[in-house]
């Protein structure tokens, strides 16, 4: 007795209304899971801990932070204090540039792509997508199959690539550009996990570090943000370990903080759920497509 069952109009029912289901357990599902986990391994913050969890399904980003051993991160935090000498502020614009900079420069800032809810809406296009080709493969349209397996490829894209990657995106306030622009892209991923978001130029002699690696259920990003700060030395100082990095006798050499972390992108544990829907095409399959013109010939000769 074989496995696949005769084409009918039960399991062209059952195929339809199978997938609409799945595609809304999808829907409803988390997408995407990431977890965070970064300590604070030199300096005066560490042995500073800091663990997160973020949840993203199909309209909103859940986020749960933890810290442990943050004592000495508070009190890090109440110690520095950067203050940039008003003599080593960078020049004033001269007074012949345009006054038509200014709203360009304004423009430029409203253009930053919301890289995420883009990855939601493609996602969210797909599974209606989906709906519709099966759908359609009911109706008898020609290269249905081929249409149904690649917007059921669309679905896994989204889901295992897209999603992620907007996120890291996002992240990092990456353009998608050039090599020169990913390699910023990289820098920028490592500082958004020095969770003391300073403020700029407050970090002297700065180094990051990005390596990603597969897992079986997603991607690891391992981390490193390393360099001195200035909120910990003196304003006198400030021109001095820029130019050179401090003696490890020198006081300054006190400032020099080093923050490792693991970020791992995991996908939502309903997600495997999708790839029941082959196996609805394999036990509920359709009926070719001369099938269907000659029964609807039979029909229309009666």
């Amino acid at each position: 007795m074989s496995l696949r069952s005769p084409p009918s109009r039960i399991g062209d029912g059952v195929r339809i209304v199978g997938t609409i289901l799945i595609a809304l357990h999808l829907f409803m599902s988390a997408w995407l899971v990431v977890q965070f986990e970064g300590q604070y391994t030199e300096g005066r913050p560490s042995p500073t801990k800091v663990k997160a969890l973020v949840a993203i399904d199909n309209e909103q980003t859940l986020i749960d932070v933890k810290m442990e051993n943050s004592t000495r991160f508070f009190v890090y935090m109440l110690v520095r204090d950067y203050d940039e000498p008003i003599n080593s502020t960078q020049p004033e614009p001269s007074s012949s540039e345009s006054s038509d900079d200014v709203p360009a420069s304004t423009e430029s800032g409203d253009d930053d792509i919301d890289w995420l809810k883009n990855g939601r809406k493609a996602t969210l296009v797909s599974l209606v997508l989906l709906c519709l080709s099966e759908c359609l493969v009911f109706a008898g349209i020609p290269f249905k199959a081929t249409l149904r397996a690649v917007f059921f490829a669309g679905v896994v894209a989204c889901f295992l690539v897209v999603m992620p990657t907007t996120y890291v995106l996002d992240l990092s306030g990456g353009d998608g550009g050039d090599e020169e622009d990913d390699d910023e892209g990289e820098d920028t991923l490592a500082d958004e996990t020095f969770v003391a978001q300073t403020e700029q130029g407050s970090m002297a002699h700065e180094k990051t570090s990005v390596k990603p690696s597969l897992l079986w259920t997603g991607v690891r990003f391992e981390m490193m943000f390393s360099g001195y700060d200035l909120g910990l030395v003196e304003p006198e100082n400030y021109s001095s370990v820029r130019s050179e990095i401090p003696d490890a006798n020198d006081t300054d050499s006190q400032s020099f903080v080093k923050f490792e972390s693991n970020l791992d992108l995991k996908y939502g544990k309903n997600l495997p759920s999708m790839f029941l829907i082959p196996l609805l095409w394999f036990f509920f399959p359709s009926k070719p497509r001369d099938f269907i013109v000659a029964e609807k010939t039979h029909l229309e000769q009666e």
